[in-house]
């Protein structure tokens, strides 16, 4: 069992250095009403099922230790509603060392458990911060694809969750991941740029381990040309399949390094007066394989495809968060969402299927639309309702509309 408090103990302990170190505590608690629609499930949208969910969404408690003016260490602990709150799966979401300022404001590095540097959504995704309830698909929506055997056809997506490790999202769970990274901003703040190595890239759920020779790279520049306007490109490049005996195979022909993750990302955020509009773009591009199984006594597994480099699977995905503070009514603001998950096509590789040879959409097209309403009572107290529709381009599509309220507190 993993016991924060412990945790917390060991952290508080002073470094072996003349003075101890500065501690800082803060955390950020949420309480959840939620009602989905009958489709519901985690991957689509976030929900166990269609049931009226009363939640305590997320519980977060963050330490920060100031070591002296050059070295700071930061930390955060988490439990959520996927985890029903057991305190067996509270987890340590960050956990890293900073040295700052050892070339001016230019060059500072980070070493540990931290947030990719990729996109923008990932530093407001914490409820004080994203107008809205719940995140964008980018973070949590499961596609075709699995970290195990690659892409997966219609015949393995049905069981792949208690077989094949699961489907991956594009990002995974928040994006955090161990590793070093090297940052810093130039020309007060007009450049900011941040480079990272990371255990794995964006969509890997084994964020804390290395399970392949490569490591990732994880970067983004942002440019600041005036004080309500900033524009980012990220970059994430690394191998995504996780060695397993399912794809031990491809030791004898080069390894499963080649198999690789590669996304861009561009993002916008413009804030003036009482409007604030945040845009992201993600390609996102997997050179997949394709695991097949071959029933026999025993059982073995091969690829079903002759090229060696895999299969390139690519998706489209936009998000565009819009917010409006009521100037004659002090803490109340309206916000909306739009956010589609568009995928490339490849030409069908499963035997046996009535598209077999054909060009067909690796997984199925998926918009999301949400509205919703803000209200902030007293300070570090925000009040949210809100309405989240799902589209997936199937027919029928499930319903997974969602409705729901949150309470979110940060103390």
């Amino acid at each position: 069992m993993k016991r924060p408090t412990s945790l917390i103990a060991a952290l508080t302990v002073c470094l072996p250095i003349s003075v101890c170190a500065q501690i800082s505590w803060s955390g950020i608690y949420d309480f959840e009403i939620l009602k989905g629609g009958s489709g519901s499930q985690p991957g689509w949208n976030q929900l166990p099922n269609g049931y009226l969910q009363l939640n305590i969404g997320s519980l977060r408690l963050f330490v920060d230790a100031s070591i002296n003016e050059s070295i700071t260490v930061s930390t955060e602990i988490s439990a959520n509603r996927q985890n029903a709150l057991d305190p067996r799966f509270v987890d340590l979401e960050l956990a890293y060392a900073t040295f700052w300022h050892l070339a001016g404001n230019g060059l500072n590095i980070s070493v540990g458990k931290m947030l990719t540097p990729f996109g923008a959504f990932t530093r407001r995704q914490l409820s004080p911060d994203n107008p809205l309830i719940g995140n964008p698909l980018f973070f949590y929506y499961q596609s075709n694809v699995s970290p195990l055997v690659g892409y997966l056809d219609a015949t393995s997506a049905s069981y792949v969750q208690g077989s094949y490790g699961g489907s991956l999202s594009t990002v995974y769970q928040g994006g955090y991941f161990v590793g070093a990274s090297v940052f810093g901003d130039f020309a007060d703040d007009l450049l900011e740029y941040n480079i990272a190595l990371m255990n794995s890239p964006l969509s890997s759920p084994t964020n804390a381990l290395n399970e392949d020779k490569e490591p990732a790279l994880h970067g983004r520049i942002v440019l600041r040309p005036a004080i309500w306007c900033s524009l980012g490109l990220s970059y994430c490049y690394g191998s995504f399949i996780d060695r397993n005996s399912t794809n031990q195979f491809y030791d004898a022909s080069g390894g499963i390094e080649r198999f690789k993750q590669n996304a861009a990302g561009l993002d916008l955020t413009l804030s003036y007066l009482f409007y604030e509009i945040d845009a992201e773009y993600i390609n996102n591009r997997y050179n997949a394989p394709y695991v097949v199984y071959t029933p026999g006594n025993p059982g073995w597994y091969s690829s079903g495809i002759s090229d060696p480099d895999g299969l390139l699977l690519t998706s489209d995905e936009i998000l565009v968060d819009a917010k409006i503070d009521i100037p004659f009514f002090p803490g109340l603001y309206l916000a909306g969402r739009y956010n589609t998950l568009m995928f490339g096509n490849i030409i069908d590789p499963t035997v046996g299927s009535s598209t077999y040879g054909q060009s067909i959409r690796w997984d199925d097209d998926v918009r999301k639309y949400a509205v919703g309403i803000g209200y902030k009572p007293a300070h570090g107290v925000l009040i949210k309702v809100n309405y989240e529709k799902t589209l997936i381009d199937v027919t029928p599509s499930p319903d997974l509309d969602i409705v729901g309220a949150q309470l979110s507190i940060r103390f």
